[in-house]
């Protein structure tokens, strides 16, 4: 696979693009020296249809940061699962996003991630320049002025999704979570629409209720909850 930009006679109508949701859990939050330890995306048609994909990349743990480890369950989850080259998955998330759209919470964060997945291996990134943050589309329906957007948990409380805290900071259990707060905020959308309605009250920032990683790193729940979502991307 090449990775080439697709040619004009492949993209899509801009009103209805193909949309692909994207997770990554990293072992910190420097790009520069902090390494992919999961990816995980969903291909949304525009007629509806998806699809899912999840892969450990090969990585390593040099310069670490515990508490990244710590938040996405390292060692519980990832340490001994099976590794996919990046040349491998690379070539399959560029097939699945090209001329697609990424969504995600804090889509930037995984996006230059994949960037750089893609120039270790040689390939041209194939998605759309566009990226379309989850907490941001929602802010107008929870907050009565700008604020910082909010991540995977905070969004879901507040959109009342159900969130199972368990499974949270999973990449593909996140890129659902994302996909599900994508979907309320436009069924929420929807209902104002048809009922010529005023938007609804202001939503309180939930309260973390994380306890993962607070005495390592001395920090309050908000701050980690801060931390979390930007360690994997939301």
């Amino acid at each position: 696979m090449s990775g080439a930009v697709p040619g004009p006679e492949r993209r899509r109508d801009p009103s209805a693009p193909r949309l692909v949701v994207v997770d990554t859990e990293a072992t910190g939050l420097d790009h520069r020296i902090h390494q992919l330890t999961e990816v995980a995306w969903i291909v949304r048609e525009p007629d509806g249809t998806e699809r899912e994909h999840r892969v450990v990349p090969e990585h390593t743990l040099d310069h670490a940061e515990p508490i990244a480890l710590e938040i996405s369950r390292y060692h519980e989850r990832l340490a001994d699962a099976p590794r996919t080259p990046d040349a491998e998955w690379v070539d399959r998330f560029l097939a699945d996003a090209e001329g697609a759209v990424l969504v995600g919470v804090v889509p930037d964060f995984d996006a230059r991630h994949l960037l750089q997945a893609c120039q270790r291996v040689g390939r041209t990134p194939t998605w759309d320049h566009h990226l379309l943050d989850v907490g941001t589309l929602a802010m107008p329906l929870l907050a009565a002025a700008p604020e910082v957007p909010r991540g995977v948990a905070g969004l879901c409380a507040s959109l009342g999704v159900p969130h199972d805290p368990a499974l949270a900071h999973g990449a593909l259990y996140d890129a659902r979570q994302t996909l599900r707060c994508f979907d309320r905020v436009w069924a929420e959308l929807d209902r104002i629409r048809a009922a010529a309605a005023p938007l609804p009250d202001p939503v309180p920032r939930p309260v973390s209720t994380r306890g993962v990683g607070t005495a390592a790193s001395g920090a309050p729940d908000g701050a980690v909850e801060d931390a979390a979502q930007q360690v994997e991307g939301g």
